[in-house]
């Protein structure tokens, strides 16, 4: 009701400004109301479509933050993949190596076994060549003894 009662002493303004001769103060008046008018329709005219573009801008952006959030997320993703595959393959080489050493310590007692079994083996041998030896001087003994008889 106060825009209406102000129209109205607007227009009556007007109207009395007709029928007499106006100061100067209000015609600049108004004029300046003309002026702010016209400013604030171009001004609403340009907000809107500022409005539109911002609206527009920020709609682009917000779907570019979301795709740069979703690869962001495809990243650590990736990243925690990565990163759990090093952890396993990190403890496949722990386990690797520590078969490995207990594969050289128990292929050092071996070797150090199977040092001790050829010497065992070369000494038997040796026994063997020797009663070869003895049993080839007994039969050629024997042989002797059975021809002088």
């Amino acid at each position: 009701s106060k825009s209406n009662s102000n129209s109205s002493s607007y227009s009556n303004a007007l109207n009395n400004s007709s029928n007499s001769i106006m100061p100067p103060e209000l015609i600049q008046l108004q004029l300046e109301n003309t002026d702010l008018r016209s400013r604030l329709a171009a001004l609403t005219d340009t907000q809107s479509e500022s409005k539109a573009e911002l609206l527009s801008l920020l709609e682009q952006q917000t779907l570019h933050s979301s795709q740069l959030e979703s690869k962001l997320h495809q990243l650590n993703a990736g990243f925690a993949a990565i990163e759990k595959e090093r952890k396993m393959l990190r403890k496949a080489a722990d386990m690797a190596n520590r078969d490995r050493d207990e594969v050289e310590k128990r292929c050092g007692v071996l070797e150090r076994h199977l040092k001790l079994r050829e010497g065992e083996v070369g000494k038997l041998a040796e026994r063997c060549r020797e009663q070869e030896r003895r049993i080839e001087g007994f039969v050629g003994e024997r042989d002797g003894w059975k021809d002088e008889a």
